[in-house]
């Protein structure tokens, strides 16, 4: 197993050090004696370094016409480096590589003593460094690839209830589209059984990948909480309450305080009574689709109030509404984020948009959910292309028909 470089100590090659002492033709006859000898440091009699001579640069000079006979006889310090890079060994690679950087182009020729406590150590070279920068910054980006990984677990951990009451409460009469742009995402949903309906609830949170990710936890804390004190029949009051605990969460309920963060959430909440043969929902800055599945009435976009939820603009005290849907017929409803919407591609590399949409959705009404699901995913991707992602993309489709 490759030993993990931590820092200058780790780097440390051995190398014999002359005196000033010594005199530049004894320096001379050293290099002679060992070529694979690229550098000599220089101690001072306490083992301080005093500086490096350089092979090149001192053959360079004593090769020069009469310097052989000026210079052979004096000090080896006469064609020393006297500012060479000197490190302590505890120093860590990341302060070391800003430290060569800073010194310029020299220290990738001659590379840098290290020493401890001031003593002289050994030499270092900057290839080993970057080697061993290389590996440090692969080593950390797994790290984070994994860390990142098993948050992915959690995130998924937390939607599995819905995903099962999803199945139990409409099996094959629904289907949920979530992908993530990164390993992690900002969109969370919520679905529960309840006396004489459901509860379902799409959220999408500010950013995606780990800062959406973050924000889904405060997202499911602030849901969780709101329900304990609402309960589930008042979508606007629920969408009001998760509004104050976002905010005090966050500390965006201080008005005029610039450092906090301006975060929050665009999101749906929806109940479904059947008995009253009717949805009501309450929207922040969302749009909610209907059709009716046994005519051929137009799609219908029930929009909700243009505020999102949390955000530093948006009062603590903000009264959402609530809206309602009747359900006389067999129905669809569809509840999506904007990564849907917002997504590029196309011949024309535009957003898919919500015309294209509702296209699809129309055509599409009488087909059965498994399928309708899978012709979906097969549009989108193909709408796609090579285009990257752009956001966060969740599409939640629900069937309900009337007692």
């Amino acid at each position: 197993m490759l030993k993990e470089i931590r820092c200058a100590g780790d780097l440390v090659i051995e190398a014999r050090a002359i005196s000033p002492d010594f005199r530049n033709e004894e320096v001379l006859a050293l290099f002679g004696q060992q070529s694979s000898l690229t550098h000599l440091p220089v101690l001072m009699a306490d083992g301080r370094p005093l500086g490096l001579i350089n092979r090149n640069i001192f053959h360079s000079m004593m090769t020069k016409p009469y310097y052989p006979e000026l210079y052979s006889q004096k000090s080896c310090i006469t064609f020393m480096d006297k500012e060479p890079l000197i490190v302590e060994a505890n120093l860590r690679i990341e302060q070391l590589t800003a430290l060569a950087v800073a010194t310029g182009n020299k220290v990738f020729t001659d590379g840098f003593i290290i020493v401890q406590d001031g003593k002289y150590l050994g030499i270092g070279q900057v290839l080993d460094l970057m080697h061993a920068m290389t590996e440090l910054q692969a080593r950390q980006h797994r790290q984070l690839v994994e860390s990142i990984e098993y948050a992915s677990v959690i995130q998924q951990s937390l939607l599995k209830p819905s995903e099962i009451a999803l199945e139990q409460t409409l099996p094959g009469n629904h289907w949920l589209i979530w992908q993530p742009r990164d390993v992690v995402g900002g969109d969370i949903f919520h679905f529960s059984q309840r006396e004489d309906g459901f509860l379902a609830i799409l959220f999408d949170c500010t950013g995606h990948g780990v800062p959406g990710a973050f924000m889904t936890l405060i997202a499911e804390s602030a849901l969780e909480q709101a329900l304990n004190q609402q309960g589930d029949r008042d979508p606007a009051a629920l969408m009001a309450t998760i509004n104050q605990h976002i905010k005090h969460a966050l500390n965006q309920h201080q008005d005029g305080n610039r450092e906090n963060s301006d975060d929050g959430l665009d999101g749906i909440i929806l109940r479904y009574e059947r008995s009253k043969r009717q949805i009501t929902y309450a929207g922040a800055h969302s749009v909610l689709y209907s059709l009716n599945i046994e005519n051929d009435a137009p799609i219908t976009l029930h929009t909700g109030d243009r505020k999102g939820v949390g955000y530093a603009s948006t009062p603590l005290d903000f009264k959402w509404h609530n809206h309602t849907i009747a359900i006389d017929e067999p129905s669809r409803v569809f509840m999506l984020t904007d990564g849907v919407i917002d997504q590029i591609g196309g011949p024309r590399k535009i957003a898919f948009g919500k015309k294209r949409l509702t296209q699809f959705l129309t055509e599409q009404r009488q087909v059965e959910m498994p399928l309708q699901k899978q012709r979906f995913i097969e549009t989108f991707s193909h709408y796609q292309g090579t285009q990257t992602r752009r956001d966060d993309v969740t599409l939640l489709a629900l069937s309900v028909t009337p007692a």
